[in-house]
């Protein structure tokens, strides 16, 4: 499926699933907070910097860059040094890929799939809010849903909706998406991918590249549970469920020959993965490793940080 086209069968059904505003509402308010609470201990840092546009002069404050003192003004007033201060770029297109393959719904205690909706909701509020246009991308196998990178109150409770509808399945196929996704683009955009990388690394350095030549700014959150590579401390019998087909399998930690077979298989995954972001980075793609503990501020982070440095110019 293209991201122009959708079938209608799946029109259809989506249609028929109708989110209360009140859940909206709700999204709204905790994306608000976490926003606020953000911004509030970063403030400084964050929006600190020359940006494109000159705004107004301040009076200096520690740990301002001097290359942007106004001397001329600074001469005028006795004792104090007088800043230019400058907006930061307007206008950017920022667009989220969120990974729902089948795996996404695995995590402790929460289900890494709404740690993600509660996150990419703060990333899109803070985004419109900030004077710039965002996009949402849902994906596995393939592109599920694309939401062009647009801006205001009724785009964002579009985007909001679309997520709470959202029902993972599949497997992670990252390559084709990204390039789609970078081909599908007028002009330069963030292009961030939230993904568990659980699925199909093969082929997809391909995708990238293209989304390299396309120039636009590209970053891989790699979200995953704290513990999800950590081995139990007891031996015992654990269930778990395969991220990629649902299946419940079992595994005896008291067997020596069990335990080894699955030490083994997790290590050549934890290889994979490993390898894949290696060959990622050698693009200079910022990957950026994100618990779920903190995924809302690696998203945030990783917004400001790229604005901060002139993504535009």
């Amino acid at each position: 499926m293209t991201v122009a086209d959708e079938p209608k069968v799946v029109r259809e059904e989506k249609e028929r699933i109708r989110i209360p505003v009140k859940k909206l509402k709700q999204l709204e308010i905790i994306a608000k907070e976490k926003s606020t609470s953000f911004l509030q201990g970063h403030r400084r840092s964050i929006f600190r910097g020359p940006g494109t546009e000159f705004a107004d002069l301040r009076e200096y404050i520690e740990g301002d860059d001097l290359r942007f003192v106004d001397w001329n003004a600074s001469s005028r007033v006795p004792f104090k040094l007088i800043v230019r201060d400058y907006e930061q770029e307007r206008n950017t297109n920022v667009i989220l890929m969120m990974d729902t393959s089948y795996s996404m719904l695995l995590g402790d205690p929460v289900p890494r799939i709404k740690m993600s909706v509660e996150a990419i909701a703060t990333l899109a509020y803070t985004v419109m809010n900030n004077r710039d246009n965002f996009g949402w991308v849902s994906f596995s196998d393939k592109i599920h849903k694309y939401i062009r990178p647009r801006g205001g109150k009724l785009h964002l409770y579009h985007i909001f909706d679309e997520m709470l509808k959202t029902s993972p399945i599949g497997r992670t196929n990252i390559g084709e998406t990204v390039k789609e996704i970078a081909l599908a683009q007028k002009r330069r955009s963030i292009i961030i991918i939230l993904t568990d990388l659980h699925g199909d690394l093969e082929g997809a350095m391909d995708g990238f590249k293209v989304a390299n030549i396309k120039r636009h700014e590209i970053k891989l959150i790699h979200i995953h549970d704290p513990e999800e590579f950590l081995f139990p401390k007891q031996p015992r019998q654990v269930k778990y469920q395969d991220p990629d087909t649902g299946e419940i399998k079992a595994v005896n930690f008291s067997n020596l020959l069990e335990r080894g077979r699955f030490m083994f298989e997790l290590g050549l995954q934890i290889r994979e993965i490993n390898n894949f972001k290696r060959n990622i980075r050698g693009l200079n793609i910022d990957v950026i490793d994100a618990p779920t503990t903190v995924l809302t501020e690696k998203l945030l982070l990783a917004y400001f940080g790229t604005k901060r440095r002139g993504f535009m110019r």
